[in-house]
């Protein structure tokens, strides 16, 4: 789980740092950084796993690499014409339940454990060189007032120190390197839990950007795959693979894409015998569609809803604009599959959101007291972007302070418009 993330230099985030729950709603108009703090987020986790630098950021992270670091006064003109640029990610993460060894019969380890992780990026704009500057791993407890212990990796003057557990001497890695030391793994094994622990949940988070206009519609092979894929281009496999391995978890995906739009009787995947191509087939009034024909809203609601009931879930899930494409009758429904997700513990969520009917979705549970939830307004300011959070358990947040976050004024006016009809009613 995420407990805290900062970000420095890395595109409108200039300098940000939030504390975040297990269900958190990020809402504003467009251009305002919310969906560069989901880049941030996958950007940190492939660094992590990635071979280098240059492998954590390319696709599916939308930008060049150049475009990742914050752009001086001339935009990437501007950029290139600089020596140099640096971005810092920083996260405190929960990881667990980790291996324990015993002893007399006692655990000699929690089975929870904290780590905070930072690395510093640069890039050489002229030539695109990229290398690793800074890099920090080292426990804490969970309170995280003093580190446990030393760091297992830290810079000293011009090297990184890796230490070992035990008495064994550490290695020192110099700087500007191509890769960080959490991907490397020959850190891994008995002699370098903390390595295995930080690098599985980091690399283990899930960011959406669902394309239900092209590539959720590819043609697409059986295979064994535990993820729909960024943009959804696995959601056939996927799918195909609960029908087959997981019978009651595709049942389960039936009865829930069911509830959400009632008008499906039915979802099955079909594998072409010709072809060797599966295609995802809808029924509805007793006349099956294939996934070539539904609709992108449709697509949508069925990604979703596999997440929802995966058997294994990404302990972090970061989901942008789930809303897209859903029928506004439906987006309650939508909101409490995710928001479900992270009261059943099964995932930590994140939200990118432009309509106000997450926001008062989030409002509500948490006043109801079911679920830890973050509701933060991110706006921007010459160019740097602002996350806000609000207490959402005082008496100041009223439905003007949220009206007035919310800047466009079409969205003003669907808020005012739910309102009468009662739907935020709670």
């Amino acid at each position: 789980m995420l407990r805290g993330f900062a970000a420095r230099g890395f595109k409108s985030l200039h300098d940000v740092r939030i504390e975040l729950p297990r269900f958190s709603v990020f809402f504003g108009p467009n251009a305002v950084g919310k969906s560069n703090l989901l880049d941030a987020l996958q950007v940190l986790s492939r660094l992590a796993s990635e071979r280098t630098i240059g492998d954590a950021l390319h696709a599916p992270v939308r930008s060049y690499p150049a475009e990742v670091f914050t752009f001086p006064p001339g935009g990437l003109q501007g950029l290139l014409q600089r020596p140099s640029a640096e971005f810092e990610l920083e996260a405190r993460i929960e990881t667990g339940p980790a291996p324990s060894s015993r002893s007399n019969g006692r655990a000699s380890r929690p089975s929870r454990r904290h780590f905070r992780y930072a690395v510093t990026i640069r890039i050489e704009p002229a030539t695109g060189a990229l290398s690793v500057q800074d890099e920090y791993l080292c426990e804490f407890p969970q309170n995280w007032r003093q580190p446990r212990g030393r760091p297992r990796i830290e810079r000293d003057g011009d090297h990184l120190v890796v230490r070992r557990r035990g008495q064994g001497h550490p290695v020192h890695e110099p700087l500007g390197l191509n890769h960080t030391q959490l991907s490397n793994r020959r850190y891994s094994g008995e002699l370098f839990t903390e390595y295995d622990l930080a690098r599985a949940e980091l690399s283990s988070w899930r960011s959406y950007y669902l394309d239900p206009r092209d590539a959720m519609r590819w043609p697409m092979p059986p295979m064994e795959v535990d993820d729909i894929g960024v943009s959804g281009e696995m959601l056939a496999p996927f799918l195909y693979g609960l029908q087959q391995r997981h019978r009651e978890a595709f049942l389960q995906f039936q009865r829930v894409v069911r509830s959400v739009v009632p008008a499906i009787g039915g979802v099955n995947v079909d594998l072409d015998a010709r072809r060797g191509t599966l295609d995802i087939q809808i029924e509805q009034a007793g006349t099956l569609y294939s996934s070539r024909v539904i609709s992108e809203g449709t697509l949508r609601v069925l990604a979703l809803c596999a997440i929802a009931v995966g058997p294994t879930p990404a302990p972090l899930i970061a989901y942008e604009e789930p809303e897209n494409g859903v029928h506004p009758a439906r987006l309650e429904l939508v909101a409490g599959l995710l928001a479900g997700l992270a009261a059943r513990r099964r995932s930590q969520v994140l939200i990118t959101t432009h309509p106000p009917l997450f926001a008062s979705t989030a409002l509500r549970l948490a006043r109801q007291g079911d679920l830890e939830v973050g509701l933060f307004n991110v706006s921007i300011e010459a160019g740097a972007s602002r996350i806000e959070r609000f207490d959402v358990a005082g008496p100041l947040f009223d439905d003007r302070e949220l009206k007035e976050a919310l800047a466009t004024r079409d969205e003003v006016q669907l808020f005012e418009a739910m309102l009468r009809r009662g739907w935020l009613d709670g």
